[in-house]
């Protein structure tokens, strides 16, 4: 059997974090989260991960400038942002920036599980 994928889940919202963590872990991945910036763009390029799940609105490092350093070490990295940012603009700059999807929060989980699926090429 081979080891499951390793899904960063970068989320500065405890309870977010854990359901999101809860959710791939039911699906068979295996969740490495983190609650900051700083930890989560650590984890990025330390770690053998599959795919990001990044937050937008984060302390010490915010999501796009951990997304834009995330693209120049490791440019075919999935990553979905996720973000209350619902603004067109917003999206955009993530999008441009090399994110593979954007989810606005609240969202569903099982829609960002299939969306991570797309990205990871097995739906």
């Amino acid at each position: 059997m081979t080891d499951p994928k390793q899904i960063l889940v970068a989320e500065d919202d405890p309870g977010l974090n854990r359901l999101i963590s809860f959710k791939l872990e039911k699906e068979g991945y295996k969740a490495l989260t983190a609650y900051d910036g700083k930890a989560a763009l650590k984890t990025a390029l330390e770690e053998n991960v599959s795919a990001v799940i990044l937050d937008i609105m984060m302390p010490f490092l915010d999501g796009i400038q951990v997304l834009k350093k995330v693209r120049t070490a490791k440019p075919h990295l999935p990553v979905i942002v996720l973000s209350i940012k619902s603004r067109e603009t917003d999206l955009n700059q993530a999008l441009e920036l090399g994110a593979n999807d954007y989810m606005t929060k609240p969202f569903q989980p099982d829609q960002l599980i299939g969306r991570l699926k797309q990205v990871l090429g097995n739906n």
